[in-house]
Parts: structure tokens; C-alpha cells; sequence
């Protein structure tokens, strides 16, 4: 458990382990699986942002902080969990393979 948030530390989940977890709880590969995720977040930023919502990480790289405009956030654990918790404060289910979600990803992509 980490003595600063009490957040108990878990196994990583399967979408961010490409290395074994044993090296990785030694930090052996950690820089790696850190800037994946960073790249991942600002994907999922994009997406989420269609349905009004934030997302950013807890500083300590084991849990995603989604935030609404009214300035609720919840954290989740994993992806899993991730699209429980923003389609509880978006208030909606949501489609990641909505058609104009993934146009709106394709004109950021042609244009930037």
C-alpha cells in the first residue's frame, strides 16, 4: 500500500504489461510502460473529450483520474474500469465506435 494516498497497489493490468510483472515491479522496463501510457492517455483524451470529459493520470502511473465539466473525478484502475467510471459521469453510455466520434478523430489526425 502506498503510504502517501493508501491506494493499494494491484497488478498491472494486461492492456499496459508488455513486460513481465515480476522485472516490472522492480522497475526494470517501468520508463517504457510509462511513456506508452502517457501516449495512450492522450488518445483517450481526445475520445473522451466528445462526451465532455477529462482524463489525466494519478502521478503514480497505477490509476486514471476522469473528470466531467462540473468538476466530479473518479479514478479507475484499468481500462476495464475506465469506460465504467466515464459513462457514469458523462452520465450515458459511450460508444467508442460512434461514426462521428471516429470522424472527429480523423480530421485531428489529418490535421495535425
Amino acid at each position: 500500500m502506498c503510504l502517501l494516498c493508501g491506494q493499494m497497489f494491484g497488478e498491472i493490468h494486461w492492456s499496459e504489461r508488455q513486460f513481465d510483472p515480476v522485472q516490472v515491479s522492480y522497475g526494470s522496463g517501468e520508463t517504457s510502460r510509462r511513456q506508452e501510457r502517457y501516449a495512450r492517455i492522450r488518445l483517450l483524451r481526445k475520445v473522451l473529450a466528445q462526451y465532455g470529459l477529462e482524463i489525466g493520470d494519478d502521478g503514480s502511473a497505477t490509476s486514471y483520474v476522469v473528470g466531467n465539466r462540473k468538476g466530479d473525478q473518479r479514478l479507475a484502475a484499468a481500462m476495464g474500469e475506465l469506460w465504467r467510471v466515464a459513462e457514469q459521469l458523462a452520465g450515458k453510455p459511450l460508444d467508442q465506435l460512434d461514426e462521428s466520434l471516429l470522424e472527429r478523430l480523423r480530421n485531428i489526425e489529418s490535421s495535425g
